[in-house]
């Protein structure tokens, strides 16, 4: 991941939070789907829960915007996660989503041919992301955020022998099988879109370190915990195909921006 192209990496990164995007709207699409209330914080007990639901309504347009051009509105956000960063600077949804802010302005930096700065942000977003992890490590959200992250950029590109960039991806893969496992008890009620995604996220990944046995085993949690979905049609895809290849897939069905 360190090794790509300052140019392969300022065009590709575009591609990968059409993928990412959805993971960072972890409140609305990884709950429960019998959670059908569009009222922030209704029906849910759980104060963390509350917490998360009111920042990502307040920031998740902003984001998502900017992260399709709008410059304006990724200002706004940042400037809104940067304010609580000043005060908390150990505030896991403001990092998370600060950190992927500045991988957004390190793909406009790259696509403008300024590699020190693209650098300088791609770092310092990726420490960002890190932290929140290490601060809230059970946190699915935050966990989603980074990850999904991660996978993004090695499905865009992928030096085999970049060490670190092997270690950032399988850290990231860990922490979805972290994911899938804390969701085992409700996962049929997550939503279809939720289990799909994370499900092909893990296959992806491990097929790239080349653990072709994990990739098959998620792909066949596809059949099985996604039935009746072209998720599963494209699972059974991959699954007949002989040999080792890399899973490739896009996210589906990303978000309009209000």
């Amino acid at each position: 991941m360190n090794k790509l192209s300052a140019r392969g990496r300022g065009v590709r990164i575009l591609v990968l939070f059409s993928f990412a995007a959805f993971y960072l709207g972890y409140v609305f699409l990884l709950r429960p789907a019998s959670y059908t209330s569009t009222k922030v914080g209704a029906q849910s007990s759980d104060p963390a829960q509350k917490h998360h639901e009111r920042f990502d309504a307040l920031v998740r347009g902003d984001f998502f915007a900017g992260m399709r051009g709008n410059k304006p509105r990724l200002d706004r956000g940042m400037k809104y996660c940067e304010d609580i960063l000043a005060s908390n600077p150990k505030h896991p949804d403001a990092l998370v989503w600060h950190g992927g802010g500045l991988l957004t302005r390190a793909a406009d930096a790259y696509r403008k041919g300024d590699s020190n700065l693209g650098d300088k942000l791609w770092k310092k977003g990726l420490t960002e992301m890190n932290l929140a992890v290490s601060l809230a490590p059970n946190d699915i959200g935050i966990l989603i955020g980074r990850a999904a992250t991660l996978i993004g950029v090695a499905q865009s590109g992928w030096d085999p022998s970049d060490a670190t960039g092997q270690a950032l991806l399988k850290s990231a893969l860990l922490d979805y099988e972290k994911v899938y496992r804390m969701q085992k008890p409700y996962f049929s009620r997550v939503r279809e879109h939720g289990r799909g995604e994370l499900l092909f996220g893990l296959a992806s990944g491990w097929s790239i370190l080349g653990d072709n046995k994990k990739a098959r085993h998620y792909l066949d949690r596809i059949v099985k915990d996604v039935p009746g979905s072209s998720y599963e049609i494209e699972a059974k895809q991959w699954l007949d195909e002989k040999g080792s290849k890399i899973v490739q897939h896009d996210c589906r069905g990303c978000h309009a921006v209000p």
